[in-house]
């Protein structure tokens, strides 16, 4: 048997056995868990250029396959493992998937329930500084991982995403108003835990990878999921902006902005019309207030804005944010790319990170955007 193989199935194995914590079990390389082999065959072509790949590898990811976040102390967390896995699938870089996948396992995989822990800095010890898991985060590693089984052919990709998701809506959701609901983590949020709880965030909606993780785990109502988030969304265009907060409450009759947060559409939020088109989720009617919230702004451009004054707080300076909105608009109006946005710039992680996955949110809906 290949041994590549086997360290591979070993990762799976411990996830499936309810024991995450596969680095306290056996100790992988440095590099984590082995590439696939170089002969599995590949069931798709790049979404995202490999030298652009390569040179956002070189900037913001260790050699060991840690997403280091250089805007907050370059701690790494698991929505970063999780966009750094997909971005690898989508380069088709199978070496670098697998020493991602592995640095995930060994160091956030950790918990009894098959969940991450979502936050890691390499300046504490134990490294592992919040312990509880980030819904969205285990959905963006699952997603990867999804689109690692489907590349690379991998049945041990598909039983690892199979497991987190299952995991993930398993522990992290509700049946409420909506339907079938998010919660931000498996513990913190709900009712008994916040005096307005239960608060979501309707950036962890990861539409795209709804559809992708039907074909893993099929028992899952991923459409329902993806019906409760487009149904949140319209409950919650908050006036006078017609924008959602990033933290949102459901205890009372309809959503309104979570106590313990600032009431703004921030960096969480930037993410939503992102997800709504790469997920080709809600139509125009739920992309069209962002794009009607960001023309009312001096800069024309997405910002930071308090829902509640419609003051912005603070300009989106860097071009992955630009980025969002160009694909928004491109969704909505068929409106091309504005030419400095085809070629990305490295700012910080999180919006050259947003800045890929419109690149590749375009090309896998074939938008007209000539991306």
């Amino acid at each position: 048997m290949n041994k590549r193989l086997t360290a591979a199935s070993l990762v799976v194995a411990a996830l499936v056995a309810g024991f995450p914590a596969f680095a306290q079990m056996a100790t992988p390389t440095p590099m984590g868990v082995p590439p696939m082999p170089a002969s599995h065959p590949t069931t798709s072509e790049n979404l995202l250029d490999p030298a652009i790949w390569q040179t956002y590898k070189a900037r913001f990811i260790s050699p060991e396959g840690r997403l280091i976040d250089d805007a907050n102390g370059d701690i790494s967390h698991s929505e970063g493992q999780g966009y750094a896995m997909l971005l690898a699938a989508f380069a088709g870089d199978d070496l670098s998937f697998s020493r991602i996948w592995g640095w995930t396992v060994r160091e956030l995989y950790r918990r009894p329930d098959g969940l991450a822990s979502w936050r890691w800095s390499p300046t504490s010890t134990p490294h592992v500084t919040d312990g509880n898991n980030a819904t969205d985060g285990d959905l963006l590693i699952a997603w990867g991982l999804a689109e690692a089984a489907l590349r690379w052919d991998s049945p041990e990709y598909k039983a690892a995403a199979h497991s987190i998701a299952v995991a993930a809506v398993q522990h992290g959701s509700f049946k409420g108003r909506f339907g079938l609901t998010l919660l931000p983590g498996a513990s913190g949020f709900g009712p008994n835990d916040m005096k307005d709880g239960p608060v979501v965030n309707p950036s962890y909606w990861v539409f795209p990878a709804f559809k992708r993780l039907k074909a893993v785990a099929p028992e899952i109502n991923w459409a329902g999921l993806t019906e409760s988030g487009v149904a949140l969304l319209h409950a919650s265009r908050f006036a006078p902006t017609g924008l959602p907060s990033d933290w949102i409450s459901l205890k009372g009759p309809e959503p309104v902005p979570a106590a313990s947060f600032p009431p703004t559409f921030g960096y969480n939020g930037i993410r939503i019309p992102l997800y709504l088109v790469w997920g080709d989720a809600g139509g125009t009617a739920a992309l069209t207030p962002f794009l009607s919230a960001w023309s009312a702004t001096s800069s024309g451009m997405p910002a930071v804005v308090d829902v509640v004054t419609a003051r912005v707080t603070e300009p989106f300076y860097d071009q992955g944010y630009a980025a969002v909105a160009a694909l928004t608009a491109c969704a909505v109006k068929g409106t091309a790319i504005p030419i400095p946005l085809k070629t990305v710039k490295l700012e910080r992680y999180y919006s050259t990170t947003l800045h890929l996955l419109a690149m590749v949110a375009a090309r896998q809906r074939s938008l007209p955007c000539d991306w």
